[in-house]
C-alpha cells in the first residue's frame, strides 16, 4: 500500500481518535489531559506543512464570526476559574457571595464552585476545537472526506458491537471503566445519551458515504461494490447499538 502524505496525516489523526473513543468513555481528567496532549501535538505537527496552514488559514477567512464564538467560550470558562475578591465576587455571582458569606469566607474564590474540573472541561472543549482545526486542515478533498465516512462508519460498528457484547453480560466493569448502567448498552462510555449520540454521528456518516459513494466511483471509475455491502452491514450494527442504549434522546433522533 503506497503511503501518500495525507494518509499519513489522515491515519495519525484516526488512531488518535480510537484512542480516545475507547479510553475517554471514563471522563478521566488524566484522560483529558492526554488528550489535549495528543491533539495539541497533531496540531502543530500538521502546522509545519505550508499546505496544512494555507487550508488552516482558508477555514478561518470562512469562519471568523463561528470561531470567534467559541474562542470567546473557552474565555469565558477560564474565567471562572479566577479567583476574584469576596467584594467583586459579589457583583459577578451574587448567590454564591451570599453562600460564602454565610460560611465567614474571607479569602478570594472563583466564580465556579469546582474550578479544577472547570480547567479540565476548558481542555476538554479546546480539544474538541483543535479536532475541527485538524480535521479541516487534513480532509480537504472529496475522498478524504468519504475516507473520513468510511472511518467513522467502521468505529461506529466496533463500539457497537462491543458495547452490545457487554451489555449482554450484564456491563461488568472493565480496568478504567465502571459501568453505572446494568441495562443498556454503554459500551466504553459511562454515558449512555453520550454514547447514542456518539453512534448517530457515526451513522450519519455511513449514510453521507453511501449517498456520495456513486459520484465517487464515476470520477475515479473504482468499483465500491464490496463497500456498500460493508456500509449496510456497520448501519445495521450502528442501528442495533443506538436502539439498546435505550436513550430516550439517541432513539428519538434515529
Amino acid at each position: 500500500m503506497n503511503l501518500t502524505k495525507n494518509k499519513k496525516y489522515q491515519y495519525l489523526f484516526f488512531l488518535i481518535l480510537v484512542f480516545i473513543s475507547i479510553f475517554n468513555g471514563g471522563n478521566s481528567n488524566i484522560i483529558i489531559q492526554l488528550n489535549f496532549i495528543l491533539w495539541t501535538s497533531l496540531f502543530f505537527y500538521c502546522l509545519n506543512d505550508k499546505n496544512y496552514s494555507s487550508h488552516l488559514k482558508y477555514f478561518y477567512r470562512k469562519n471568523k464570526t463561528p470561531t470567534f464564538i467559541f474562542i470567546l467560550f473557552l474565555f469565558y470558562l477560564l474565567f471562572q476559574i479566577i479567583p476574584f475578591p469576596l467584594e467583586i465576587l459579589k457583583l459577578l455571582s451574587n448567590e454564591k457571595f451570599i453562600y460564602l458569606h454565610n460560611l465567614n469566607y474571607n479569602n478570594n474564590f472563583s466564580i465556579s464552585l469546582s474550578p479544577s474540573n472547570t480547567f479540565f472541561q476548558f481542555l476538554n472543549y479546546f480539544s474538541i476545537f483543535l479536532v475541527v482545526l485538524i480535521t479541516k486542515m487534513i480532509f480537504y478533498k472529496d475522498r478524504h472526506i468519504y475516507r473520513f465516512y468510511f472511518f467513522l462508519s467502521i468505529l461506529g460498528a466496533f463500539h457497537s458491537i462491543c458495547a452490545v457484547l457487554l451489555y449482554l453480560n450484564g456491563n461488568p466493569d472493565i480496568l478504567f471503566l465502571q459501568n453505572s448502567y446494568y441495562d443498556t448498552s454503554t459500551g466504553f462510555f459511562i454515558n449512555r445519551t453520550v454514547f447514542s449520540i456518539f453512534l448517530l454521528i457515526c451513522l450519519i456518516s455511513s449514510l453521507e458515504y453511501l449517498k456520495n459513494i456513486d459520484l465517487e466511483k464515476e470520477t475515479k471509475k473504482k468499483d465500491s461494490f464490496f463497500n456498500k455491502i460493508y456500509i449496510r452491514l456497520f448501519i445495521v450494527f450502528i442501528t442495533i447499538g443506538i436502539i439498546t442504549t435505550f436513550s430516550k434522546l439517541g432513539n428519538f433522533l434515529l
